[in-house]
C-alpha cells in the first residue's frame, strides 16, 4: 500500500517487529525489519523490507522450547 504520507524505516530499526492488530485488539508480529532503502529516510516510495515470521515460527517454537530458561526472564 503506498500512500502520499511518506514513512519508512531508518537506520537502526533492523530486528524491529511489524505488528498487526487482530480484530480482538490483540496484537501479533508478523515481520522483523530486514533492512530499508540505501537512500535515507523516508524517500517516497522506496520499499522497507521484513522477514515473514510465520516462514521461521516452527523453528523459533523448538529453540524457545529447548531454551526453557529464557521463559519469564525478560
Amino acid at each position: 500500500m503506498y500512500t502520499n504520507d511518506v514513512t519508512s524505516l531508518v537506520q537502526g530499526d533492523s530486528g524491529g517487529p511489524l505488528n498487526c492488530q487482530r480484530s480482538d485488539g490483540t496484537w501479533d508480529v508478523h515481520g522483523i525489519v530486514s533492512f530499508g532503502s540505501s537512500l535515507g529516510c523516508n524517500y517516497p516510495k522506496k520499499p522497507s523490507v521484513f522477514t515473514r515470521v510465520s516462514g521461521y515460527i516452527s523453528w523459533i517454537n523448538n529453540d524457545v522450547a529447548k531454551n526453557k530458561c529464557c521463559v519469564g526472564e525478560f
